[in-house]
């Protein structure tokens, strides 16, 4: 079974006073050999029992199932977003997707999120459509006829709602050294956060976006005049204010299309702006934790900045403060597997400054990385 995922994951049903996962985790208790498929959960998973399954399967550890992951029947897989799509549909595919949708001018449409449930439908997997007609409605796909899911009950609950947090002083110097090197009219990647708000908030020009995460941002970004067309993402992520905004809006797609490194190494001048828990002295970049203790996913780290290096006139930025948790960013040696290999990273931003690395050796890049660390400081 593969619940869907994003703020739209499923708590309860209006008929039932329990929740989904306790529903989910007495049948697979009772049933035997039932395997669970979780993707992104910004939220814990209400009441799934992981020794109810015979298997848990998470493809973005961390966020809300940390929870899950010490239990032995919890499986986090390292893949990026952009494969996610065929694994579901190949070695991983479920028997059923259970999910939250909306019904509108006779179709039933996904809610919050596309994410690789368009890939589930486009493979004929069954749906079990929980329908939640009070939830924003933005997804560009294609609505399904209601014949063609099996309507399973009402929510009984909304969308997560997720207050975004004010940029501190640090991530609006790193978004103003960021925002100089994009020039007018790129496409603009950026991942959840300080210094996403900060990036969008702060921009002087028009710019398009197309990212995986949306939030509240950019909203202020249109108010300004400085949003160029629709936004594309594959999430919704924020609070009743971006809900509201986007619905009606064709703004989500499928993974297949938010992630697709072909498309979004063509056209528009794409840029890519995301962050690090710990770099190593050639660029290595590891983005989901610290040795054993797991802050997030690979999630779509890997393929923007693969897009953007790929792209003629893109650029694949990390942009971070020379700390993380009271440790400096910069390490000998990543205390995880590389989430993103060095070829990747073009240009490091830090409070400092910034490094180009495009045309640099392996030995200029150690020695351009550590000049602006500069861990005797």
């Amino acid at each position: 079974m593969a619940l869907g995922d994003g703020v739209g994951a499923l708590g309860c049903l209006a008929e039932n006073t329990e929740t989904i996962g306790a529903v989910l985790s007495d049948y697979a208790a009772n049933t035997g050999g039932v395997t669970l498929v979780l993707g992104w959960s910004p939220v814990a998973p209400q009441d799934v029992s992981a020794g109810a399954f015979a298997r848990i399967v998470t493809l973005m550890p961390g966020w809300g199932v940390r929870g899950l992951l010490p239990h032995p029947a919890t499986c986090a897989i390292p893949t990026s977003l952009a494969a996610i799509p065929g694994l579901l549909t190949g070695p991983l595919r479920p028997d059923v997707l259970i999910t939250r949708m909306t019904h509108r001018g006779g179709a039933v449409h996904f809610c919050t999120e596309v994410s690789w449930q368009q890939a589930l439908v486009d493979a004929g997997v069954p749906v079990w459509a929980v329908l939640d007609d009070a939830a924003p409605a933005a997804s560009a796909e294609s609505g399904l006829p209601l014949d063609a899911v099996s309507v399973v009950g009402r929510a009984g609950d909304m969308p997560a709602r997720v207050a975004p947090r004010a940029p501190e002083p640090l991530h609006e110097e790193l978004a103003d050294r960021v925002l100089a090197l994009i020039p007018e009219g790129a496409r603009v990647q950026y991942g959840p956060g300080q210094l996403g708000t900060a990036l969008l908030q702060r921009g002087r020009t028009p710019m398009a976006v197309d990212t995986g995460l949306l939030t509240d941002a950019v909203i202020d970004l249109e108010r300004r005049g400085l949003l160029i067309g629709e936004p594309s993402a594959t999430y919704l992520f924020g609070d009743r204010a971006l809900y509201d905004w986007a619905d009606g809006r064709p703004i989500l797609r499928g993974i297949g299309h938010s992630h697709d490194i072909t498309r979004l190494s063509r056209g528009r001048p794409f840029f890519a702006v995301n962050t690090a828990i710990e770099i190593d002295p050639f660029g290595q970049v590891n983005v989901e934790g610290v040795g054993d203790k797991i802050v997030g996913g690979i999630g779509g780290h890997p393929d923007y900045c693969a897009a953007a290096r790929l792209h003629p006139h893109g650029l694949s930025i990390i942009a971070v403060g020379s700390g993380f948790g009271g440790r400096c960013t910069l390490v000998d040696t990543l205390s995880r597997p590389a989430s993103t290999p060095a070829h990747d990273i073009e240009v490091i931003v830090t409070e400092t400054g910034h490094a180009d690395l495009r045309t640099a050796d392996w030995g200029q890049r150690r020695a351009l990385i550590e000049k602006l660390f500069d861990r005797s400081r």
